[in-house]
């Protein structure tokens, strides 16, 4: 980087610009007094984020460029063997949640299924009172006799 700051409304020097912030923050080279004073410049725009600002301060910072170029390849390796961007797995609480939320809507299904069952059997017994509900399972009986102990 040169020592005059980038021109950022020129395209070409706004790409190069932004290109060097985000090799510098995959880097981690970005000090933690920058990066605190960039969050609360960012907490505090109510606005659009303010990218000039961030380029700016970023790119003010003084730093060794073999050094922000390795750690920015290592970083770059990491990406690419992890598969991308870091996606955190749902945390202990919202799998609770998910588990008690599938439990209740199983229980409703189950009670209204069983509800459900249990009016047929009655129009069914209305319709055919001479029906046995437990014919099969004296058919069954008799299929498999019981063993005398």
């Amino acid at each position: 980087m040169s020592s005059l700051p980038p021109d950022l409304s020129h395209p070409e020097q706004a790409l190069e610009a932004v290109a060097g912030v985000s090799l510098r923050l995959m880097a981690g080279t970005v000090s933690k007094k920058t990066m605190d004073q960039l969050q609360r410049t960012l907490q505090q725009s109510s606005a659009e984020f303010p990218w000039q600002v961030v380029t700016q301060a970023i790119l003010a910072e003084p730093g060794d460029p073999q050094k922000i170029v390795q750690q920015g390849l290592r970083a770059q390796r990491d990406w690419i063997l992890r598969g991308g961007r870091e996606v955190p797995g749902r945390t202990i609480a919202t799998k609770a949640k998910g588990m008690f939320a599938k439990l209740c809507a199983q229980m409703i299904f189950l009670a209204l299924f069983s509800l459900v069952l249990w009016v047929a059997l009655l129009l069914l017994k209305h319709k055919m009172p001479e029906f046995d509900l437990y014919k099969p399972l004296h058919w069954i009986y008799e299929l498999f006799p019981s063993q005398p102990r």
